[in-house]
């Protein structure tokens, strides 16, 4: 029996983290965090899963191992990351976009175990939609071709300004139990061009016959439950706002979910009040500001953020500028 999967796809410290955290809210769907780190950090460091336990605790994982594999066991890790390292990188984008023939021994693999383990996850929660926010474009295409895998990509995007000015925090990562780890930081340059690189990827993976959709992060907070409606519906799943945790002051109230890795904000439950953090328009130094402006601006016109000044205000916002680049279907 087959899967649905939407797969977040973008740059890191875009939103990601809390709109699949409000999907996986859906009555039928299911949030699985960045499932990528399962293999390669969450369960050889024996991290913390959303729930708050570690994942060799956590009841839900356990039982989705021992579906999909017979459990977690090291030779089953190994694989995962071996054939992600071999077929999936971004290196191998190119190939995966113009198959030749029959998959590689590892690609085959790597999708093998990822199907196993949508199934399983599907099954253990009775979910028909799961929510994978792994997010990188190599990584969305292979499994595309996963069998029993039915794969929609949403795109979640962030001005870059923003996104650079994030990487440059040094922010505490609780998914690891030794308090003491730390998110990585990227320099504002650096940041600029991975932006651009992965947003590019994206349209190519969209091109390439993937059902595809976009979500422009600060539209998501001006107007969450909106918002997600109108992604969904471009992505061909379509939601209703009753099926979304709003509240009628705007807020959003998640519960815990078995997410996976991600942003800190995995850890939040109860009503979280969404806000629009433009801080990059006043504290970045504007020679950064300047810099990711130049090298991404091609792409921010695309995507509707103004040059270098900074975006409106939440409020001074309209209805028609939430939807604008909401539900905009990625040109095929």
């Amino acid at each position: 029996m087959g899967v649905c999967v939407v797969y977040l796809g973008g740059f890191g410290r875009s939103g990601s983290t809390l709109v699949e955290r409000v999907l996986g809210s859906v009555p039928g769907w299911v949030n699985v965090g960045e499932l990528v780190d399962l293999a390669r950090s969450v369960a050889p460091r024996d991290e913390l899963c959303g729930c708050g336990r570690s994942f060799s605790s956590c009841p839900l994982w356990n039982e989705v191992g021992r579906l999909a594999f017979g459990g977690w066991s090291e030779e089953v890790l190994a694989r995962i990351r071996s054939s992600h390292h071999a077929s999936a990188r971004q290196r191998h984008l190119p190939g995966l976009l113009r198959p030749r023939g029959e998959p590689s021994a590892a690609l085959a693999s790597l999708r093998a175990d990822y199907s196993a383990i949508y199934r399983a996850v599907a099954e253990v929660t009775g979910a028909r939609v799961v929510v994978d926010a792994s997010k990188g474009p190599a990584l969305g295409q292979a499994l595309a071709g996963a069998p029993g895998v039915d794969l929609r990509v949403l795109n979640v995007v962030r001005d870059p300004r923003a996104v650079a000015w994030s990487w440059q925090r040094e922010v505490l990562r609780p998914h690891d139990v030794s308090g003491t780890d730390t998110m990585w930081r990227i320099p504002a340059r650096r940041s600029a061009a991975q932006w651009s690189a992965l947003q590019l990827e994206m349209e190519l993976v969209a091109r390439a016959g993937v059902p595809s959709a976009r979500l422009r992060y600060e539209d998501f907070v001006a107007d969450p439950v909106g918002s997600v409606v109108a992604a969904s519906t471009a992505l061909g799943l379509p939601v209703v706002a009753d099926e979304l945790p709003g509240t009628d002051d705007g807020g959003l109230v998640l519960e815990p979910s078995h997410g996976l890795s991600g942003n800190p904000s995995r850890f939040r439950s109860g009503t979280v009040r969404l806000r629009r953090d433009d801080s990059w328009t006043t504290d970045m130094p504007a020679a950064a500001r300047a810099v990711v402006t130049g090298l991404t601006l091609p792409l921010l016109a695309r995507y509707g953020y103004a040059g270098a000044r900074a975006p409106r205000p939440p409020q001074q916002r309209t209805h028609a500028d939430v939807r604008h680049g909401l539900d905009e279907r990625i040109a095929k």
